[in-house]
């Protein structure tokens, strides 16, 4: 949308609490990120409508997000993003605390595999107390490009949580190899790989689980079926 010579990007969006999202607070995670020049100005943001300034670049995909150069600019923005202290007013992301929530929602026949199965891996995985600001929805996807800057877009999942959260789904959602995630992780800076090691295979599980969440809530529509199945991939391997 335009008003004079600026541009806008306008999403409308409702409550889902299925996924945890709350229209309020995506509005005061995008506000905290743009604050720190992580993420687009919010211009207006009230009864489900969210206006931004509008990024005129291109969303990053699997092969561009794994170049090198673009993991080292990813691994600054989230050391920026991370900066930003724990706030009262913002709901906890916790990826094991939310797969076990999509457990209890799912039926069933919409699981692929036994439930029991899901509950003993989530069982052995860390829950640890919120430190600061986290996205929790970083896909290549919700990179943007604009030549000179890297954006982070889509604050709908965002809260307070813990780092290695975000820097393991961006091991997982990024395909990174051990080579490539070491590279990643060194750029970045110090973390508990231990940790980091239990928290990544909670992305892998909420991921597998927000997609049978998301055919739940709005059928299987658009790509989620192949992005379905990849995941459903992933979660396979990490409950062998």
């Amino acid at each position: 949308m335009r008003d004079g010579g600026r541009r806008y990007f306008a999403r409308v969006g409702a409550e889902i609490p299925q996924h945890g999202i709350s229209r309020a607070a995506e509005r005061r995670c995008a506000t905290l990120a743009a604050q720190a020049g992580i993420a687009p100005d919010v211009i207006f943001a009230e009864h489900g409508i969210m206006i931004t300034a509008l990024v005129a670049g291109e969303a990053l995909d699997l092969a561009s997000a794994q170049d090198t150069q673009m993991m080292e600019r990813i691994a600054g923005l989230l050391r920026r993003l991370h900066a930003i202290r724990w706030q009262a007013d913002l709901p906890d992301f916790c990826p094991v605390a939310v797969s076990r929530r999509y457990l209890s929602l799912l039926p069933d026949a919409a699981l692929p595999v036994r439930r029991g199965r899901i509950a003993a891996c989530l069982a052995l995985l860390p829950s640890l107390p919120a430190q600061c600001l986290i996205h929790a929805d970083l896909i290549p996807e919700n990179f943007i490009r604009d030549g000179e800057r890297l954006w982070v877009v889509d604050w709908e999942y965002a809260g307070n949580g813990v780092p290695a959260t975000d820097l393991a789904m961006v091991i997982s959602n990024f395909s990174l190899g051990a080579a490539a995630a070491d590279a990643f992780l060194d750029a970045y800076g110090p973390v508990d790989r231990d940790i980091l090691e239990g928290l990544g295979v909670a992305a892998i599980v909420r991921e597998a689980l927000w997609c049978l969440m998301q055919a739940e809530v709005g059928g299987m529509t658009g790509d989620l079926p192949q992005y379905t199945a990849l995941c459903l991939g992933r979660l396979e391997q990490v409950l062998r």
